[in-house]
């Protein structure tokens, strides 16, 4: 099961992998050592999702990944346990079946996966949003406030504020965290406003659309992780 993007409202959607999909080789996804991928497990009661980076792969035998942790804690998974991989490369959410071949604690704490004959991808439009919320600080040369992020994307974010962000072109800074992998994240990031409009169903609040600008390269990375993962998470 993927993500998929639909073409003409670039909402998230869950569903099963479409004509407009494609299947290739694991070889060609170009999934590269250091990548977050999701392992999501498949028996059982309950489905548990872990976050792992990539360590390497030796076709056609195995897939290296780190053993998954939480809160610091290593996370035992069964030899022979069935998991769903998913991913993002570049703009294309991927996804695998496999299975657990070796878990292995020395020299550190790695698994072995089983390697995939395919993989399959969708690609994922830029501009799509995912609900979030997350408290962030605004601020500009005169004024800095408290507000709420309602929904992100890679390039912007619609803020809920008790108070008007300013005017459309109007430049601010905005301070937020997100939790990437293992650790929490801290991005001050420069944006302009693009609409601040008194909030139809929130009386006092204005909803507001600002769209970052000067991005580096490591906080666009950090953005398209985390607005990727809670695709997967909500759609999951």
């Amino acid at each position: 099961m993927l993500a998929t993007i639909d073409k003409k409202s670039g909402d998230a959607r869950l569903g099963q992998q479409s004509a407009t999909g494609n299947t290739a080789p694991l070889s060609k996804v170009r999934l590269l050592p250091g990548d977050l991928v999701q392992l999501q497990t498949l028996s059982g009661s309950n489905t548990e999702r872990y976050q792992v980076s990539v360590i390497g792969a030796h076709a056609p035998h195995s897939v290296l990944v780190s053993a998954p942790q939480v809160m610091g804690k290593l996370v035992f998974i069964k030899e022979g346990k069935q998991l769903l991989v998913r991913g993002f490369v570049g703009n294309d959410a991927v996804a695998y079946r496999t299975q657990v071949l070796k878990s292995l604690l020395s020299p550190y704490p790695y698994l072995h996966l089983s390697y995939p004959e395919n993989v399959q991808s969708m690609r994922i439009r830029k501009s799509a949003r995912v609900p979030v919320e997350i408290v962030a600080a605004v601020s500009t040369p005169s004024f800095e406030l408290a507000a709420r992020i309602v929904d992100l994307s890679c390039g912007g974010a619609r803020l809920s504020s008790q108070q008007k962000l300013g005017e459309e072109g109007d430049e601010v800074t905005i301070k937020f965290r997100i939790y990437s992998g293992d650790q929490d994240i801290y991005l001050t990031i420069k944006a302009l406003v693009r609409t601040c409009v008194p909030d139809d169903t929130l009386v006092g609040m204005y909803n507001c659309g600002i769209q970052f600008t000067n991005l580096e390269n490591q906080q666009r990375l950090y953005l398209e992780n985390q607005v990727y993962q809670r695709m997967l998470d909500e759609n999951s």
